[in-house]
């Protein structure tokens, strides 16, 4: 039954390739190929192929002028405030696997080792939120993981006893995944009975927290602003008073953290005016030229008026980027898999940004905020990134 009923699909889709060897497959497998098939329709398949013909070299705008850093203790002051009034709360994106890390099993679980101690980047974000907390404050957490790593992820935080945080702070939930296209604009296969697909970007942290009961449970504790971050940043401060502050003295829908360039081979979105607010571009849309004339670039931390961003989602429909990687995926002819370069869809949640006017950025010293973890070779910068970071800390307390 489910055999015809994949075969009726992906002939009404044009897409009957995807059909090959399917007499070879077992009933779980049947079954685990129709559940994915029913997520694909005509609609995406034609959005996905329009957004293949559109100029990827799309940029309208001149550069953002950033006065310098803002620092202010009256932000710090209202920013801690909220935040000890259990006011804040923190999504983090950490959908990302640790294959370019040379690790299994996902990112967020990868270990960094400063002055002989090893500590995941899940376990230096749990300390951070545990150190803001106030006496008997609860503060309150969602992880947006993947299909792939969501149990994996949440039964790392049970072996771990959540790293000293009540299971009540921590909710987690999952991304959905987009399928590949190849050169030709067609979906593929990973193997028979599998489409070769990946997660769609951090757009749909919106979706995923959105549609969860999550964001319910927050209203309900009165939450009023949300950081975001990622979770390969071990600098990203979960919850900055001074940038929640900022964002609240300034009556903002969103403000954003962005430091300076440091060279023209970084491939990091850039920020931008716009006529109200700010914008980000990314690196890959944006001709070689016209990226040396951006200055600052932006980290993905982002903090939110929550009122704000819930009635964006359910007014707006983030657009689809795409970028050309290799991946295997599985060859016709030669009935194996091959390395060869495909079409990746994503979400970015920088575009939120052009829903909201009330938009602008802090402007933040690199050594104190952005150190990415992207791949092996990075762990190094990491590592003394932390450690300069840590001896500054102690400096400070007083």
């Amino acid at each position: 039954m489910l055999k015809q009923l994949l075969s009726q699909h992906f002939h009404s889709l044009e897409q009957t390739h995807l059909l090959h060897a399917l007499e070879t497959l077992g009933s779980n497998q049947i079954e685990a190929f129709w559940q994915q098939a029913q997520r694909l329709n005509l609609s995406l398949l034609t959005e996905q192929r329009k957004l293949l013909s559109m100029d990827k070299k799309n940029l309208l705008s001149m550069p953002l002028k950033i006065p310098g850093l803002v620092g202010s203790k009256n932000y710090k002051r209202i920013g801690c405030e909220l935040i000890n009034q259990g006011k804040v709360g923190c999504l983090i994106l950490a959908g990302g696997d640790g294959s370019r890390l040379d690790w299994k099993g996902p990112k967020g679980t990868f270990p960094i080792c400063i002055k002989n101690q090893k500590k995941s980047l899940f376990q230096r974000l749990c300390e951070k939120i545990k150190k803001k907390q106030s006496l008997g404050q609860c503060l309150q957490i969602a992880i947006m993981t993947s299909l792939s790593n969501h149990a994996e992820t949440e039964n790392f935080f049970k072996k771990n006893h959540f790293f000293g945080l009540k299971s009540s702070q921590v909710q987690f939930f999952s991304q959905t995944n987009l399928p590949f296209l190849d050169e030709k604009g067609n979906w593929c296969l990973e193997q028979p009975g599998k489409i070769a697909e990946g997660p769609n970007g951090n757009g749909d942290v919106l979706n995923g927290f959105f549609t969860s009961k999550i964001v319910d449970l927050w209203q309900s504790l009165q939450i009023e602003y949300v950081h975001v971050i990622p979770i390969d940043n071990p600098l990203a401060d979960p919850l900055d008073p001074e940038l929640t502050g900022y964002t609240v003295e300034s009556g903002l829908s969103v403000a954003l953290k962005v430091v300076k360039r440091e060279s023209f081979q970084e491939k990091m979105g850039v920020v931008a005016q716009k006529k109200e607010g700010i914008a980000i571009v990314e690196y890959s849309e944006i001709s070689p030229k016209r990226y040396k004339e951006f200055l600052f670039c932006n980290v993905n931390i982002f903090c939110f008026c929550l009122s704000d961003l819930q009635s964006l989602y359910y007014h707006v429909k983030l657009p689809l980027h795409l970028a050309r990687k290799k991946m295997n995926v599985l060859s016709f002819s030669r009935t194996k898999q091959i390395s060869c370069f495909i079409w990746k869809y994503e979400k970015f949640l920088f575009d939120v940004l052009d829903y909201l006017p009330r938009s602008a950025t802090l402007l933040y010293p690199r050594h104190l905020t952005y150190a990415p973890l992207k791949e092996l070779g990075d762990l190094k910068n990491v590592e003394k990134a932390l450690i300069v970071y840590e001896k500054l800390e102690q400096e400070l307390i007083p």
